[in-house]
């Protein structure tokens, strides 16, 4: 029986070893990396089913390493380690995607349970199968995405797909696979941003033996790899603008060139790309060629955020609970619920989804109440004003005190200039010892 692969991330040799030790006596197959460099090219060649990572790491830090590692896996579960025990750090971590963290000094078996579960929900994940790409949603907004992408799956128009991070656009880019005739082709995903500018070129079009140092055989590029299917190009603002010509002739033509080569391939790969960006604030400043824009935006598609389609929320929770809590042991009240419609998730339904996740893990079993919501919830009071200056409780104290100034201490008509929920505003001013002040 193949024995489950963890890759763990430690600059500490003798911290390393210890955990090396521990895991390989509990039957995993241990990778261990010294390095975020280590890391991903491990990752190059293995699959791990978790990635357990410090954050402080001689090359770079943890939270960057797991989004890279989640670009490249997106159903990788990372399990965060800090001997910098803020909550701002561990938030941030959650937020970004990782599965759960622990501060040192722990516990053996505390890292165990976190182990298992992770594993626990990356199969029930997996088990989900296409679940996992479903656009879920019934406000208009989404039942008109679904209505176009009816209309455009069969054929072969470029489409662009716009929003916020986490809106969930390479849902829609693998649903538009899914129910077109290119079902039964590959579909390849590239992260523009996540490839540096000067290897994105060799990673599209792929590179002749001798092209470069290090260019030791032919490799095929994504384009390739996507013919008779679709190539997905996330983040395409992040282009460099020298790149973008010879991307816009590949689409117009159906003809590639391998780095190095004089000999060109033509490729039958439909093209869909996503972007967060301002593409027409970046064509104005010259960032981003024009021609190439409006060769991507044959059809758009815009996904707006959570936070205008509130309506979803509900919807995305069940799918996700489902995910995450498949036997139903843990159920949410009323109250919990309304809690969780009324946060604005920045992070969109990625943020939410991470949010239910580790519902699933801390709260196990039971009724999870407003209350325990609250608790989990990372401080998200509005940043207007907010100062780098000044840590996130810092400014959620002035903006709390602000808002009771204006409304006379009035607690209700507090809580709703700052767009949260009566009982959050209460939990906040407990927390923090602020008391209204005596009208007059």
């Amino acid at each position: 029986m193949q024995r489950v692969t963890i890759l763990v991330v430690e600059d500490n040799e003798a911290q390393r070893k210890i955990m090396e030790f521990n895991l390989s006596r509990e039957g995993y197959a241990v990778l261990p990396a010294g390095t975020v460099g280590e890391a991903i090219a491990l990752m190059e060649g293995q699959r791990p089913s978790v990635v357990i990572t410090d954050v402080m790491l001689p090359d770079g830090n943890g939270i960057d390493l797991l989004e890279k590692l989640l670009r490249k896996d997106p159903g990788l579960s990372v399990i965060v380690i800090t001997a910098y025990g803020t909550i701002r750090m561990a938030v941030d971590a959650i937020r970004k995607g990782a599965y759960d963290y622990l501060t040192k000094p722990y516990e053996k078996e505390e890292l165990l349970i976190s182990l298992r579960q992770a594993l626990k929900a990356r199969t029930a994940a997996g088990a989900q199968g296409e679940g996992r790409n479903e656009l879920v949603g019934g406000s208009g907004a989404i039942k008109g995405i679904r209505e176009v992408l009816r209309r455009v799956a069969d054929s072969d128009v470029p489409v662009l797909i716009t929003g916020e991070s986490g809106t969930g656009k390479e849902v829609v880019a693998r649903a538009i696979h899914r129910i077109g005739r290119r079902r039964d082709g590959p579909f390849v995903a590239v992260n523009c941003a996540a490839i540096p500018s000067d290897m994105l070129e060799a990673e599209l079009f792929g590179y002749a033996k001798g092209s470069f140092t290090g260019a030791l055989k032919d490799k095929p590029g994504r384009f390739e790899s996507a013919d008779r299917g679709t190539l997905f190009l996330d983040e395409i603002g992040s282009m460099a603008a020298l790149l973008q010509p010879k991307l816009l002739r590949a689409i117009e033509t159906g003809f590639i060139e391998r780095l190095g080569s004089v000999h060109g391939k033509r490729i039958d790969a439909r093209i869909i790309s996503a972007t967060n960006a301002d593409l027409v604030g970046m064509m104005r400043q010259g960032a981003f060629r024009e021609d190439l824009y409006y060769r991507l935006n044959v059809v758009g598609i815009h996904l707006p955020p959570l936070r205008e389609r509130r309506e979803d929320i509900p919807l995305l929770v069940d799918h996700f609970m489902g995910r995450y809590s498949p036997d139903k042991k843990i159920s949410l009240t009323g109250e919990a619920l309304e809690a969780i419609v009324g946060q604005p998730w920045y992070g969109n339904a990625r943020e939410l989804e991470n949010f239910i996740r580790r519902l699933a893990v801390i709260k196990g079993m039971g009724t999870v109440t407003g209350r325990d919501v609250v608790a989990l919830l990372p401080p998200l009071l509005p940043l207007r004003g907010f100062s780098a200056d000044e840590s996130m409780d810092e400014a959620e104290i002035r903006m709390i005190r602000s808002a009771l100034d204006k409304t006379g201490s009035n607690i209700a008509r507090a809580a709703k200039l700052l767009k949260i929920p009566r009982y959050k505003l209460v939990y906040r001013m407990k927390k923090y010892g602020i008391a209204p002040r005596a009208r007059s």
